[in-house]
């Protein structure tokens, strides 16, 4: 009688513990344009860290007295906000040949004001 009011006891207290010890699910709704945004972010974040690993920003840098590598590093540190900002005006420049001359003038600029103001 004992064996089975402890068997029973330990079977409660397992099923009344059970739920503390399983963490529960949470969702919640995503809208598409939230989705869109973080994936946007991510693309901008990536192109600036690839136009500041080219070597004719990274000569611009060095030249205008900051660190490739610390340049690299406030860009990853940027919120999306601001990589958004950033990358605004790369995306509305105008196509053709000197584009790249264009977006690296822009970056430097942006990244001496990241160095040197934030």
């Amino acid at each position: 009688m004992k064996k089975s009011l402890l068997l029973t006891a330990s079977m409660a207290a397992a099923v009344l513990v059970q739920p503390a010890l399983i963490p529960s699910a949470q969702a919640d709704i995503v809208t598409t344009h939230q989705y869109v945004q973080e994936q946007q972010s991510v693309l901008n974040r990536a192109v600036l860290t690839e136009q500041l690993q080219r070597q004719e920003v990274r000569d611009l840098l060095v030249q205008y007295g900051v660190d490739p590598d610390e340049a690299l590093l406030r860009v990853a540190a940027l919120s999306d906000e601001e990589v958004m900002e950033l990358t605004a005006s790369i995306h509305e420049l105008p196509a053709g040949a000197g584009i790249s001359i264009s977006t690296t003038v822009i970056l430097v600029g942006i990244i001496i004001w990241l160095v040197f103001f934030r």
